[in-house]
Protein backbone atom coordinates (compact mmCIF):
# COMPACT_ATOMS: atom_id res chain seq x y z
CA UNK A 1 0.00 0.00 0.00
CA UNK A 2 1.18 3.56 -0.80
CA UNK A 3 1.58 5.74 2.25
CA UNK A 4 2.16 9.44 2.68
CA UNK A 5 5.72 10.67 2.93
CA UNK A 6 6.99 11.28 6.45
CA UNK A 7 8.27 14.73 5.63
CA UNK A 8 6.00 16.82 3.46
CA UNK A 9 7.99 18.41 0.62
CA UNK A 10 6.23 21.74 1.16
CA UNK A 11 7.61 21.91 4.71
CA UNK A 12 10.44 24.35 5.20
CA UNK A 13 13.58 23.50 7.15
CA UNK A 14 12.21 25.08 10.33
CA UNK A 15 9.08 22.94 10.40
CA UNK A 16 6.81 25.57 8.83
CA UNK A 17 4.63 24.66 5.88
CA UNK A 18 4.80 26.75 2.71
CA UNK A 19 1.72 28.89 2.30
CA UNK A 20 -0.01 30.93 -0.36
CA UNK A 21 1.66 31.47 -3.71
CA UNK A 22 4.87 29.70 -2.62
CA UNK A 23 2.97 26.51 -1.79
CA UNK A 24 1.02 26.67 -5.07
CA UNK A 25 4.24 27.21 -7.03
CA UNK A 26 6.02 24.36 -5.24
CA UNK A 27 3.13 21.97 -5.90
CA UNK A 28 3.01 22.99 -9.58
CA UNK A 29 6.74 22.46 -10.01
CA UNK A 30 6.55 19.11 -8.27
CA UNK A 31 3.72 17.99 -10.57
CA UNK A 32 5.72 19.10 -13.62
CA UNK A 33 8.74 17.14 -12.44
CA UNK A 34 6.72 14.01 -11.64
CA UNK A 35 4.86 13.97 -14.95
CA UNK A 36 7.96 14.27 -17.15
CA UNK A 37 10.26 12.08 -15.05
CA UNK A 38 11.70 8.96 -16.62
CA UNK A 39 9.35 6.01 -16.30
CA UNK A 40 11.98 3.35 -16.92
CA UNK A 41 11.13 2.22 -13.39
CA UNK A 42 7.32 2.48 -13.65
CA UNK A 43 6.74 1.83 -9.94
CA UNK A 44 9.26 4.49 -8.96
CA UNK A 45 7.71 6.93 -11.42
CA UNK A 46 4.25 6.20 -10.04
CA UNK A 47 5.48 6.71 -6.48
CA UNK A 48 6.82 10.14 -7.44
CA UNK A 49 3.53 11.05 -9.11
CA UNK A 50 1.57 9.79 -6.10
CA UNK A 51 3.61 11.96 -3.74
CA UNK A 52 3.22 15.01 -6.01
CA UNK A 53 -0.54 14.45 -6.15
CA UNK A 54 -0.67 14.07 -2.38
CA UNK A 55 1.09 17.41 -1.98
CA UNK A 56 -1.14 19.05 -4.60
CA UNK A 57 -4.31 17.84 -2.87
CA UNK A 58 -3.08 19.25 0.44
CA UNK A 59 -2.09 22.59 -1.11
CA UNK A 60 -5.40 22.86 -2.99
CA UNK A 61 -7.40 22.18 0.20
CA UNK A 62 -5.45 24.86 2.08
CA UNK A 63 -5.80 27.27 -0.88
CA UNK A 64 -9.57 26.68 -1.00
CA UNK A 65 -9.96 27.09 2.75
CA UNK A 66 -7.93 30.31 2.87
CA UNK A 67 -9.55 31.92 -0.16
CA UNK A 68 -13.15 30.86 0.56
CA UNK A 69 -13.28 31.46 4.30
CA UNK A 70 -15.51 34.35 5.42
CA UNK A 71 -13.45 37.50 4.94
CA UNK A 72 -10.91 35.58 2.85
CA UNK A 73 -9.27 36.78 -0.32
CA UNK A 74 -12.26 36.05 -2.58
CA UNK A 75 -14.65 37.93 -0.28
CA UNK A 76 -12.18 40.81 -0.12
CA UNK A 77 -11.89 40.96 -3.92
CA UNK A 78 -15.65 40.91 -4.32
CA UNK A 79 -16.04 43.68 -1.74
CA UNK A 80 -13.46 45.85 -3.50
CA UNK A 81 -14.54 45.08 -7.08
CA UNK A 82 -18.14 43.80 -7.30
CA UNK A 83 -17.81 43.76 -11.10
CA UNK A 84 -15.56 40.70 -10.69
CA UNK A 85 -18.23 38.64 -8.90
CA UNK A 86 -18.84 36.27 -11.83
CA UNK A 87 -15.18 35.42 -12.19
CA UNK A 88 -14.82 35.10 -8.42
CA UNK A 89 -17.69 32.61 -8.32
CA UNK A 90 -16.02 30.69 -11.16
CA UNK A 91 -12.84 30.48 -9.08
CA UNK A 92 -14.81 29.21 -6.09
CA UNK A 93 -16.56 26.65 -8.29
CA UNK A 94 -13.23 25.27 -9.54
CA UNK A 95 -11.77 24.48 -6.12
CA UNK A 96 -13.60 21.29 -5.13
CA UNK A 97 -13.50 19.66 -8.58
CA UNK A 98 -9.73 20.23 -8.74
CA UNK A 99 -9.35 18.66 -5.29
CA UNK A 100 -11.62 15.74 -6.20
CA UNK A 101 -9.77 15.05 -9.47
CA UNK A 102 -6.41 15.22 -7.70
CA UNK A 103 -7.48 12.79 -4.98
CA UNK A 104 -9.12 10.46 -7.51
CA UNK A 105 -5.95 10.33 -9.62
CA UNK A 106 -3.80 9.84 -6.52
CA UNK A 107 -6.02 6.91 -5.51
CA UNK A 108 -5.87 5.45 -9.03
CA UNK A 109 -2.06 5.62 -8.97
CA UNK A 110 -2.04 3.88 -5.57
CA UNK A 111 -4.39 1.14 -6.84
CA UNK A 112 -2.25 0.52 -9.91
CA UNK A 113 0.88 0.32 -7.78
CA UNK A 114 -0.80 -2.11 -5.40
CA UNK A 115 -1.94 -4.19 -8.40
CA UNK A 116 1.61 -4.27 -9.77
CA UNK A 117 0.71 -2.75 -13.16
CA UNK A 118 1.18 0.97 -13.78
CA UNK A 119 -0.27 2.45 -16.98
CA UNK A 120 2.30 5.23 -17.34
CA UNK A 121 1.03 6.83 -20.55
CA UNK A 122 -2.57 6.83 -19.37
CA UNK A 123 -1.64 8.31 -16.00
CA UNK A 124 0.62 10.90 -17.65
CA UNK A 125 -2.26 12.04 -19.83
CA UNK A 126 -4.66 12.44 -16.93
CA UNK A 127 -2.00 14.13 -14.78
CA UNK A 128 -1.10 16.49 -17.63
CA UNK A 129 -4.71 17.59 -18.08
CA UNK A 130 -5.09 18.07 -14.33
CA UNK A 131 -1.87 20.07 -14.14
CA UNK A 132 -3.01 22.22 -17.08
CA UNK A 133 -6.33 22.97 -15.36
CA UNK A 134 -4.45 23.77 -12.14
CA UNK A 135 -2.21 26.21 -14.05
CA UNK A 136 -5.29 27.83 -15.60
CA UNK A 137 -6.90 28.23 -12.16
CA UNK A 138 -3.77 29.84 -10.73
CA UNK A 139 -3.40 32.16 -13.74
CA UNK A 140 -7.04 33.24 -13.44
CA UNK A 141 -6.49 33.87 -9.71
CA UNK A 142 -3.46 36.03 -10.46
CA UNK A 143 -5.50 38.05 -12.96
CA UNK A 144 -8.32 38.48 -10.43
CA UNK A 145 -5.88 39.60 -7.76
CA UNK A 146 -4.31 42.09 -10.13
CA UNK A 147 -7.66 43.51 -11.18
CA UNK A 148 -8.98 43.72 -7.62
CA UNK A 149 -5.91 45.05 -5.82
CA UNK A 150 -3.38 46.43 -8.28
CA UNK A 151 -5.17 47.80 -11.31
CA UNK A 152 -5.10 51.57 -11.77
CA UNK A 153 -8.64 52.47 -12.73
CA UNK A 154 -7.58 55.86 -14.08
CA UNK A 155 -8.16 59.32 -12.73
CA UNK A 156 -5.66 61.80 -11.49
CA UNK A 157 -2.75 60.52 -9.52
Amino acid sequence: MVTESREHPADTGDGERLRGPEALQHARERMDTAIVASAEDAMGWAGGLHDALDELADVLRRHRDASERPGGSLDEMERMEPRLSGRIEQSRAEHQPLIDRTEELRDTVAQQMEGGRVEVNHLRGIAGRLESDFRHHIAAGIELTYEAFERDMGGEG
